[in-house]
Formats: structure tokens, C-alpha cells, sequence
């Protein structure tokens, strides 16, 4: 249905166009009727030709009703369906279930008790035996791994603002940007990435919405349906009149 409102709101002109070559015939058309009726002698001619003016009174009408249409078409509708239209050539990749990596715990290491000896009787003597020394094995500790190094992200304008993740961050699996989307005139917003640091075009649509978000989940990147690598993403609030502020920027690298 979008998809035809669309190609209504393209071919607007040449329904103008026919609608106005019908109006100036039905105009000629007008003026031949009335000269006729003026020249009729007999009712039976007069009646055809007051007959004819309500034909084409009608057809006038029905003129002004497609204009009308057309007109609402191409402009209410049409901006109305542009947001589904552009998410439905950029689908949203699906998103990918990673399981967990199992891990190896290393076992503790369990004391073996040592056997208490008897006491020797009298006529024995006690025979000293030297107890091998226990070794007792610590078990590895883990060195920590810096984190690398996360700047915020490059926001001109409040009003489209990106919180998470942070400029430079290494991310894999499904990853939730957090952050604000909001205008006076708010229409609706999209999320965008292109690959390289700080790109500044070459941009693909993967989420948004249409309803303001302030300090809240904006959309969801799937990183595993990437290939590994540096990527820009950004986030355009765009308002009714189909104008938007500075977008706002975050440089991530994929590492699946």
C-alpha cells in the first residue's frame, strides 16, 4: 500500500496535467451546449441540451474530486509512508543467538591427611621414619587485561545523543545504544552505520523508531552479522518538516 501511495505522489503531475486538458473540454463542451440551446426552436431539443450541462456539470465534479485526491495523496500520505518505505528497503539484519564458551575451572588441590602411628610396645624399639615434605601447589592467578580506551561519543546537538557504547569501543554480539532522541517538532529517528573511522558517508539504515527516547535504549547493532572491523555509527533525528540537527557520531571495532 505505501509503495503505491508512493507512485501516486510521483505521477501527480500528469494527473494534473489530464485533469486539465478534461476541464478545457468540458468547457468547449459547455459553450457548444449553450449555443445550441439558444438556437433550439422545438422543448424536446431544449430539454437534450439542459440534459447535457447536468453531464457535464457532473463530470466537473468528479474532476475536482481526483485533483483533491492527488493533492492528498502527495502530500499528507506520502510523507506519512516515507519512514516505512525506507525501512522496508533497509531490513534489519536478524539477530544471532550466541551461546556461551564454556570454560575450564581448575580442580582445588585436597590435603591427603597423614596416618596417625600406633605407639610401640615395650620390646620394640621405634624405628624413626622421615616424612617426605608436602608440597602444596597455589593455584594460577590471573593477570588482568586493560580495558581499552573509550572517549564519548561526537555529539554537536543534545537533542541527538549517543551515551552507549563510548567512542573506540570493542564490541561483540548484540550491542544497545543508549541515549536521546528528541526534537520540538519530532517526526521520527534512524541509526545508521558505514564502515571506517569516522565516515562521513556511504551510510546504511539497521534500527530506529518513532517516538521520542530520552536517556533510554535507541535500537540494537547485531556486530555478529559484520565483518571485523572499525565502524562509524550515527544517530539523525529528523523532524516533520524533513529537516534534522547534527547528527551525532560513535566509532566502534567489531571483534566477533
Amino acid at each position: 500500500m505505501g509503495f503505491l501511495i508512493q507512485y501516486l505522489a510521483d505521477a501527480a503531475p500528469w494527473v494534473y496535467f489530464l485533469c486539465g486538458v478534461a476541464a478545457l473540454i468540458q468547457l468547449y463542451r459547455t459553450w457548444q451546449v449553450r449555443a445550441e440551446r439558444r438556437q433550439a426552436i422545438f422543448s424536446l431539443e431544449r430539454d437534450k441540451a439542459v440534459g447535457d450541462l447536468y453531464n457535464i456539470f457532473v463530470r466537473a465534479i468528479l474532476i475536482l474530486v481526483v485533483m483533491g485526491i492527488t493533492y492528498f495523496t502527495s502530500t499528507t500520505l506520502s510523507d506519512a509512508v516515507e519512514p516505512i518505505i525506507e525501512r522496508t528497503l533497509d531490513p534489519t539484519p536478524q539477530a544471532v543467538v550466541l551461546l556461551p564458551t564454556p570454560t575450564n575451572t581448575p580442580l582445588p588441590v585436597t590435603a591427603t591427611p597423614l596416618t596417625t602411628p600406633t605407639a610401640p610396645s615395650a620390646d620394640v624399639q621405634p624405628v624413626a621414619t622421615e616424612q617426605p615434605p608436602q608440597v602444596v601447589t597455589e593455584p594460577p592467578t590471573a593477570t588482568p587485561v586493560p580495558a581499552p580506551a573509550v572517549a564519548p561519543a561526537l555529539c554537536a546537538d543534545g537533542r541527538a545523543s549517543i551515551v552507549s557504547p563510548g567512542n573506540g569501543a570493542v564490541v561483540n554480539g548484540l550491542v544497545s545504544l543508549v541515549g536521546t532522541a528528541q526534537h520540538d517538532n519530532f517526526d521520527f529517528y534512524k541509526l545508521e552505520y558505514a564502515p571506517g573511522n569516522d565516515a562521513s558517508q556511504g551510510f546504511a539504515y539497521f534500527d530506529g523508531g518513532q517516538s521520542q527516547v530520552v536517556g533510554g535504549l535507541l535500537g540494537t547493532f547485531n556486530s555478529p552479522g559484520y565483518a571485523n572491523g572499525v565502524y562509524t555509527l550515527r544517530l539523525v533525528v529528523v523532524d516533520t518538516s524533513g529537516n534534522y540537527p547534527l547528527p551525532c557520531r560513535v566509532t566502534i571495532t567489531v571483534q566477533n
